[in-house]
């Protein structure tokens, strides 16, 4: 079994880049922190290399694990107090487009927020999140802690303005949420087998073109303050959808 102790070490520094954007998407590879995840990671055959400080028993044989120092750890792991393993895992294969209930993440910009969003959806059985071409990355490290490992139980997958608008000519019903005097009280919408709900972007909400593809707008009624956290409000769409 490899050990590596130095940070300057050139395949430390090349799993470092998996940190950035620009790398995870030259790579199509992502880093995950901790037990936890990499349980999940490797139920779904995504891990390729396992940095540990002490071997992992349990691990299949197939999966290269490489001993390394704290240091390296720390460096590679976006927890505050890392557990001493880190994944290097592939990109998720691209989930198919269908399912009864589907949610459209439009121009979603904090990674905290996409990870709680997707964490609810798999508390509510949501078929499939779409991520709009301009969303924030479902790998970025923020996402993923915030998701609690929700990337690897819910389908996801990257979807355009087309691919919302055949959607919608496959029978799909496109509901947005959104502050609007016409808007349908989200306790009282009733909620087709084939539902497409969307949510906008924390500042600026739906975009006037993917607003133009809605059949229905529909808002939770609230008192005291204007409006919610997108996550907050995913939480309560999706209960309402569930249970309604």
């Amino acid at each position: 079994m490899k050990t590596i102790l130095s940070a300057q070490n050139p395949l430390i520094k090349q799993l470092l880049e998996l940190k950035t954007a620009k790398g995870r998407i030259a790579t199509r590879q992502f880093l995950i922190s901790g037990f936890h995840l990499l349980e999940m990671a490797l139920e779904k055959r995504l891990v390729k290399l396992v940095l540990v400080l002490e071997p992992l028993a349990q691990l299949d044989q197939s999966i290269e694990q490489i001993i390394v120092s704290e240091a390296i750890i720390k460096k590679l792991s976006d927890q505050v107090t890392p557990q001493g393993v880190v994944g290097v895992c592939d990109y998720l294969p691209q989930s198919p487009l269908s399912g009864q209930s589907i949610v459209y993440l439009d121009a979603i910009a904090d990674p905290g927020n996409l990870g709680t969003i997707l964490r609810s959806a798999s508390a509510f059985d949501i078929d499939l999140v779409l991520l709009s071409p301009d969303c924030v990355s479902l790998y970025n490290p923020k996402t993923i802690a915030a998701s609690q490992g929700a990337i690897f139980s819910v389908n996801v997958r990257e979807a355009s303005m087309a691919d919302l608008a055949n959607l919608k000519k496959e029978g799909y019903r496109l509901v947005g949420t959104l502050l609007d005097a016409n808007a349908i009280k989200s306790n009282e919408y009733e909620w087709k087998k084939k539902t497409v709900v969307i949510f906008g972007n924390e500042a600026h909400g739906i975009s006037s073109n993917t607003a133009k593809l809605l059949d229905d707008k529909i808002m939770i009624p609230i008192a005291n303050i204007e409006s919610l956290n997108v996550a907050m409000a995913a939480s309560i769409i999706f209960y309402d959808m569930k249970w309604r």
